[in-house]
């Protein structure tokens, strides 16, 4: 019987678990408590919300959320207070950063912490894990589902936990119909209208011609080896008693020189290598694009580093690539491909927060559905435009925090405004794997007409003092090589 994990294990003294069935403790109240409350940071949480209330409804579970106030007629803020204070026999935080932190959220867990004090209901609130956040006093001690590898696998050890563990009763008739139609209420209407969609794949255009295996010859020292091979200008994986790469020999003899001899063993063509991998070494195409991955991600990694920018370690082996103030301009950069055009800052200064933000990139290479390279935008902040946050928990908060106002057209534009500095303004981007080639991607990110597109709500985002405004159109003249230095930034971002 799976049961939700404890953030902060038992207490002892203060509240208990109460020895009585649910069933039992359900009969001593004037009317029989079979309803789930779920409490959310509205509007941020809603596309969950309206999920898992739907989920549970079909389920036959009564659902009580503040989503329910639209379908409108009543005052639904006393329904739903009363919901919780008198219906509700377990209420869902949908627990994420934003949402601890909201007041209305708070008063909600204020009155469910009375409840459960008044039914001896120590799980009476259950938190269900979006994201880590830091839990309030009243629920420090809560138990929570974990939501973080996924809806469904969360909703699953929901359901278990709700029929097995705590036997919430069921009563099918109605509530599924009640939030088929809230989820109306939230639908959009397609309209016939082509839309772009751009993505954050960079089309792989051409492939180095040739892999090659080398070994070393003779009896070489491996800690030496291993060392020239973390050294080596081009990008290599070791395997065996030697390495892939896609360089040449003469580009790499200097490298390893006399006292670590190397002979090449064999070689294939990179485009059969993807498609069939590499039966002379043993090699599986899922080994043998996992490879070439590893290879590819070396070669930006290299290719960063030649422009200045630095490495962050993220969490896990995951690592971001961001520009220090000196390496990329601090005002908007213009770009343009075609009609895929606009303006954007890709680092800047918050004298709110006092410190810098820098838009920054993760790389992973992929074979299928096509060749392309997919780009993950990252923030990376400093104290002053070079130095990034040694407390590594600041850091994690700010970036959860900073940019919560940011929507996907802002994202989707420091993106372009990314590859065109680091492109230098042209079509494509040739990464260096040898001395004479390179993995050659297109430019700008690929994209995806589709003839029907959804209306843009006329929502103003929450006011945001970091946020650099974009009214601005770009011009004709407007390149990488155009935009001014940092004095003469104009943006308090």
């Amino acid at each position: 019987m799976a049961r939700a994990k404890s953030r902060g294990g038992a207490r002892s003294g203060g509240w208990f678990m109460s020895s009585q069935s649910p069933s039992t403790r359900l009969k001593a109240e004037e009317e029989p408590r079979e309803a789930i409350f779920i409490s959310h940071a509205a509007p941020e949480d809603n596309a969950f919300t309206l999920w898992l209330g739907a989920k549970l409804a079909a389920m036959g579970y009564e659902v009580w959320a503040d989503v329910l106030k639209l379908r409108g007629g009543d005052d639904w803020q006393r329904k739903l207070e009363n919901a919780l204070r008198h219906r509700a026999c377990k209420m869902l935080l949908v627990a994420n950063p934003r949402a601890v932190d909201k007041q209305g959220v708070r008063n909600e867990i204020q009155i469910a912490s009375d409840v459960a004090h008044k039914l001896g209901d120590a799980a009476f609130i259950i938190p269900l894990r979006m994201e880590p956040f830091e839990a309030p006093f009243l629920i420090a001690h809560a138990q929570y589902i974990d939501f973080t590898r996924g809806w469904a696998h969360g909703l699953s050890e929901l359901l278990e936990t709700l029929q097995e563990t705590y036997r919430v009763p069921r009563n099918p008739a109605g509530e599924e119909k009640n939030w088929r139609e809230i989820q109306l209420i939230h639908g959009k209407t397609l309209v016939t209208e082509p839309e772009r969609l751009i993505s954050n794949w960079l089309s792989i255009d051409q492939l180095p011609t040739k892999i090659r295996y080398y070994e070393f010859k003779g009896q070489v020292s491996e800690r030496r080896a291993q060392e020239r091979m973390r050294e080596a200008p081009w990008p290599l994986k070791r395997f065996r008693l030697g390495f892939l790469t896609f360089a040449p020999i003469h580009d790499l003899q200097d490298h390893f020189g006399p006292n670590l001899p190397i002979r090449p063993k064999e070689e294939r063509r990179v485009a059969d290598f993807l498609e069939s991998g590499w039966s002379e070494l043993d090699i599986v195409r899922l080994d043998a694009r996992n490879h070439f991955s590893d290879l590819a991600r070396q070669a930006f990694e290299k290719l960063f580093a030649e422009r200045g920018l630095r490495h962050y370690a993220l969490s896990g082996t995951q690592s971001a690539w961001w520009p220090p103030v000196h390496i990329a301009p601090t005002t908007k950069i213009g770009f343009r491909w075609g009609d895929v055009a606009g303006l954007r800052q890709i680092q800047g200064v918050s004298h709110k927060r006092q410190m810098n933000w820098h838009f920054a990139v993760s790389v992973a290479a992929r074979s299928a559905p096509v060749p392309h390279i997919r780009i993950v935008s990252r923030l990376v902040f400093t104290e002053d435009g070079d130095k990034p946050f040694d407390d590594l928990a600041k850091m994690h908060r700010l970036r959860r925090s900073f940019a919560k106002t940011w929507r996907n057209a802002r994202w989707r534009d420091m993106l372009l405004a990314f590859l065109h500095w680091l492109a230098e303004g042209q079509d494509s981007l040739s990464v260096p794997v040898t001395s004479e080639e390179g993995v050659v991607l297109g430019l700008p990110p690929m994209s995806w007409e589709v003839p029907v597109s959804l209306p843009v709500e006329d929502e103003a985002p929450e006011p945001d003092d970091d946020d650099p405004s974009d009214d601005d159109e770009p011009d004709e003249s407007d390149s990488p090589s155009a935009v001014g230095g940092p004095e003469e930034a104009g943006d308090d971002v």
